[in-house]
């Protein structure tokens, strides 16, 4: 998959974050706009032999100036967001070509074998591999006997349970084991190998490792 470019990534998040800062604004100006209203409309027919306390009016006055305070601290607060988006985008392009490792249990497959790694706490008897559809249908089951503790792999033919091949996609895979004893046995999914590419969904930036796909968040192990 084509690696997207910074132009296109920042693009991507300015329309986001302009559209999300819009939104704010425009509630804040509604609310400020409302007080506005009710302040003048109050002051308006008040009954003249009984006008507003001046207590009360400066108590208006200072929910006003708290408003337009909390209206500037959310543009502050806007401005941090979209630079510190910006940021996380640049970092996650200095990626690309770097040998990293990440949990995560996401394969786009694209035909040949696929190879979903996972760590094992204890030595196990039986492992079940449980590979998804993007809807979250089981497309293959895989059985492994007695797996040692520690790294495992296992190699997937791109094949349904009914020995026919899937679709190019995005899949995910599940692992469970049990140990000799016949209790469960703690495993973990990850993806090690180069950065290819990377990809920006609502919010979140993803990285790809040929057929693998882990998020910026997930990366447990940099080097190269």
């Amino acid at each position: 998959m084509a690696t997207l470019g910074l132009e296109n990534i920042l693009a991507t998040q300015s329309i986001r974050d302009a559209s999300s800062a819009r939104t704010m604004s425009d509630k804040v100006a509604e609310q400020k706009d409302m007080f506005l209203n009710l302040l003048v409309r109050q002051l308006q027919y008040q009954d003249p032999l009984n006008p507003m306390e001046n207590t009360e009016f400066t108590a208006q006055l200072a929910q006003f100036s708290q408003l337009e305070s909390l209206n500037s601290m959310n543009s502050n607060l806007e401005v941090m967001a979209k630079f510190q988006s910006s940021m996380n985008s640049m970092q996650a392009l200095s990626f690309i070509g770097r040998q990293i490792s990440a949990s995560g249990n996401i394969v786009n497959y694209t035909g040949g074998d696929s190879s979903l790694d996972f760590t094992l706490e204890d030595n196990a008897s039986d492992v079940l591999v449980t590979v998804f559809s993007s809807s979250g249908s089981i497309v293959r089951t895989m059985e492994m006997k007695n797996v040692l503790q520690g790294q495992g792999t296992c190699v997937w033919n791109g094949m349904d349970n009914k020995g026919e091949p899937v679709p190019s996609g995005s899949y995910y895979f599940s692992v469970q084991a049990k140990g000799f004893s016949g209790d469960p046995v703690m495993t973990s999914t990850y993806a090690d190998g180069t950065v290819t590419g990377v990809r920006f969904e609502e919010g979140t930036i993803y990285l790809q490792l040929g057929d693998k796909e882990v998020r910026l968040a997930d990366i447990t192990r940099i080097s190269g």
